[in-house]
């Protein structure tokens, strides 16, 4: 289902890639200010949706923008995405008790961060107000309880006290001016520290995940740093983990990085999780982020930082779903390469499309350089099936060309 705004251009909600600082209000500040002035905000909420089964829930809510000098006219569009997650984050205060809300925070931003779009039917705008420094609206949008109840109990944010597994990393890295990757289960890999390996472990440590010590030399190293998932197995046995995560991980200078003492470092992660007592693979993540820093050791550590962060929001999911779950596969994403992003309206209403069609799991922007942008979809089915989907897409906000480039990949023109 789309968001529809009643005669109001629709924005683009919970988008944070390739955005100008200031461009919108983050759900971790608007969930903070909805937990502390919880009353306050509440004062603006509305009536049931609907009596009784109460699917969907009408909040009024206020959004702020600030203004650029650079895009004035954003402001107003950014106050719109600040209102629409506001009024996700009040109604799923609602749903989520609140000792949960905050020993889930992380977890819970994350989950609503990129969804937003999908759990708000319609909106629109009651009345706006334009002042020096800011653009303010007063938004009336119908929010779909169903659907945040069942995006939350999905990923598990609704059980308590269970014991989460304890996790063995296999994380390889090569970082700027290293000629080869580093890892540390060869037979010389005793006490070598991997950065980004460091960064993951205790990204998904954060939020609960055990953290198995591999100081103890590994009687028997393997010189191949890219292991068969038999391997990973055996050796997550031998440390005695629940789980392995093995993947590498990979940061270079940026090719249009100009001679100034300030450099731009890109930085990618890609990992596949492993039960240890089945073998079975059962989560799958990439991530790809940009960091500036004026040192190359520095630079490197903090884009290994910034991409783990954002493997381990994905892999935390995977992994609560897969508690709930157990029996199901991890599934292998489809990159969807889309150019013609400047038309933001088709932008919207593509990932929107994606987000709610049947045998979509879930939706990644890795990259968003406008015009183009690189999605993640992980979908039952092949590259040929999302295509045929997409080809059937009847909408007056939607038009595209799609063409499947692979076993995995498709391409998508949005046209004007």
């Amino acid at each position: 289902m789309k968001i529809v705004p009643d005669n109001f251009a629709t924005v683009t909600p919970g988008l944070t890639v390739g955005r100008p600082a200031g461009w919108r209000i983050g759900l971790g500040a608007v969930l903070i200010l909805a937990l502390v002035w919880g009353g306050l905000i509440g004062g603006l909420s509305s009536a049931w949706g609907k009596t009784g089964k109460k699917s969907t829930e009408i909040v009024r809510v206020l959004g702020k923008g600030k203004k650029s000098d650079a895009d004035p006219a954003a402001a107003r569009e950014t106050a719109i995405t600040s209102g629409l997650n506001e009024a996700v984050i009040q109604v799923a205060q609602t749903i989520v008790p609140p000792e949960l809300l905050i020993s889930h925070f992380k977890a819970l931003v994350a989950l609503l961060d990129q969804r937003t779009e999908s759990f708000v039917q319609r909106y629109k705008v009651l009345a706006e107000h334009n002042t020096e420094k800011e653009y303010q609206v007063l938004i009336e949008a119908v929010v779909l309880r169903d659907r945040i109840k069942e995006a939350v109990d999905e990923a598990g944010l609704m059980v308590e006290n269970v014991p989460l597994p304890a996790i063995l990393f296999l994380v390889s890295e090569q970082s700027i001016g290293e000629s080869t990757p580093r890892f540390w289960w060869h037979a010389d890999g005793e006490g070598q520290e991997i950065p980004a390996e460091k960064a993951l472990a205790g990204a998904l440590g954060a939020r609960g995940y055990g953290v198995v010590d591999h100081s103890t030399p590994l009687p028997e190293g393997s010189d191949r740093m890219e292991l068969s998932g038999v391997e990973v197995v055996r050796i997550g046995r031998y440390y005695k983990a629940d789980l392995v995560i093995a993947g590498k991980a990979t940061a270079r200078l940026a090719k249009n990085t100009r001679v100034t003492d300030l450099k731009t470092y890109e930085g990618a992660m890609t990992v596949r999780a492993y039960r240890v007592d089945s073998g079975a693979q059962i989560a799958i993540s990439h991530a790809q982020a940009v960091a500036v820093n004026t040192d190359d050791i520095a630079g490197g550590k903090s884009v290994f930082q910034l991409v783990a962060n954002i493997v381990a929001d994905d892999v935390a999911q995977q992994l609560s779903a897969h508690r709930r779950h157990p029996g199901a596969s991890a599934l292998s994403p489809i990159v969807v390469d889309v150019s013609g992003t400047n038309h933001l309206r088709s932008f919207v209403a593509l990932r929107k499309a994606l987000n709610t069609m049947a045998g979509v799991e879930r939706m990644q922007i890795e990259a968003l350089i406008p015009p183009r942008a690189t999605l993640r979809v992980h979908f039952h089915g092949s590259a040929g099936k999302l295509a045929r989907n997409l080809k059937k897409i009847r909408s007056t906000m939607l038009r595209l060309q799609v063409e499947p480039s692979g076993a995995d990949h498709v391409n998508v023109i949005l046209l004007p």
